[in-house]
């Protein structure tokens, strides 16, 4: 008598030849790695139920090697489902993460470019990209300092005289809660030492998000020219003042929401007709600083709070409202950003041309 075929071999075999087929497609990237994993398993466990539900033994034998399969089958797969899920997570932190830095990014560019600089390195308000001062504070230090905003003194009687707004909607700024939420994510988003306390991912500075954000052709120049120069002030803002010999800029009393003061350069008006303190001069100008304002005052050569001793005298303290200066003459072309080292968001920029 001829032995017929046994079918459950058939499925062995035809179960073989598809968990290589999906195996083989995995690490070809036809398929997603993991998904060509867990089909190649499902058909290597179906080839086994069906040769054994074909095999000569009884139902009790079929039954148990039929439940260790399926015990087998389940001990592959249930890891392999949570992996997916922590992946799937971990993809959604991280977008959501991304997102997070571009409102933040978005909310920067409008309110916050105009004194930190777009990229944040500092204009006229201090540096916060990759800040060694905030990297020294906590998140709740920064909320404070953005919400409440900056006081010029500690002294009672002038708290109200600010370096810096407050932005908070409860202290009568336009940025809710969420907002700032959003700026200390980006601002935090280029310390990598905090990232990696806080398991945030590390590659993702925030400030580069802020291009993209910008609609309004003239900021987009402005970037441009900050990304450029540094913190070198855009062209627009600087006053050709290379006819001139001498320079005088004063310290004065001005309205303004940074500080009560600020440097004033005499005949200095920008693209736009309005006053500025970034002017352009040939070389061998004498500039003279004086102070006409309520308060004693210096200059110092450099830019973030960061002096670059360009200037070779050691300014000393202008008295307030007095007759007192200081002056340098200006010999080799090139930038020569200063301010007032008593009160930093006191700044101004020279360009010297040959």
């Amino acid at each position: 008598m001829g032995t017929s075929r046994n079918p459950g071999m058939l499925a062995v075999i035809a179960g073989v030849a598809l968990a290589v087929l999906f195996a083989l497609l995995g690490l070809t990237t036809v398929l997603p790695g993991q998904t060509a994993f867990a089909l190649a398993i499902v058909a290597l466990v179906l080839a086994a139920l069906l040769y054994v539900f074909y095999s000569r033994g009884n139902v009790i034998e079929k039954t148990g090697y039929g439940a260790l399969l399926l015990i087998i089958a389940t001990a592959f797969i249930l890891p392999l489902l949570l992996i997916n899920q922590q992946q799937a997570q971990a993809t959604q932190t991280s977008t959501n993460y991304t997102l997070t830095l571009q409102r933040g990014a978005a909310l920067f560019g409008q309110q916050c470019a105009r004194c930190h600089g777009y990229q944040g390195q500092g204009i006229i308000g201090p540096r916060l990209n990759n800040s060694p001062v905030l990297a020294k504070l906590k998140d709740d230090d920064i909320r404070r300092i953005i919400s409440a905003g900056v006081p010029q003194s500690l002294d009672p009687a002038t708290l109200d005289n600010l370096q810096m707004p407050a932005w908070s909607q409860a202290y009568g700024g336009p940025l809710t809660d969420d907002d700032i939420s959003y700026l200390i994510s980006l601002i935090r988003s280029s310390d990598k030492a905090y990232l990696q306390t806080n398991n945030l991912p590390v590659n993702q500075n925030g400030f580069s998000f802020v291009l993209a954000s910008l609609t309004n052709p003239t900021q987009i120049a402005d970037f441009n020219a900050q990304l450029k120069s540094g913190s070198k002030p855009p062209d627009s803002s600087f006053a050709d003042l290379t006819s001139q010999k001498t320079v005088t800029i004063d310290a004065q009393d001005v309205s303004g929401f940074a500080v009560p003061w600020d440097w004033v350069t005499q005949g200095a008006k920008d693209a736009s007709g309005n006053p500025t303190n970034n002017i352009k001069v040939k070389a061998g100008t004498k500039i003279i600083w004086g102070n006409k304002s309520t308060a004693p005052h210096n200059v110092v050569s450099g830019a973030n709070g960061q002096p670059n001793n360009k200037f070779k005298d050691s300014p000393g303290i202008l008295g307030a409202n007095s007759s007192d200066t200081y002056s340098v003459t200006l010999t080799t072309p090139g930038d020569y950003p200063y301010y007032c080292g008593i009160h930093p968001p006191m700044v101004g920029f020279i360009t010297v041309v040959p």
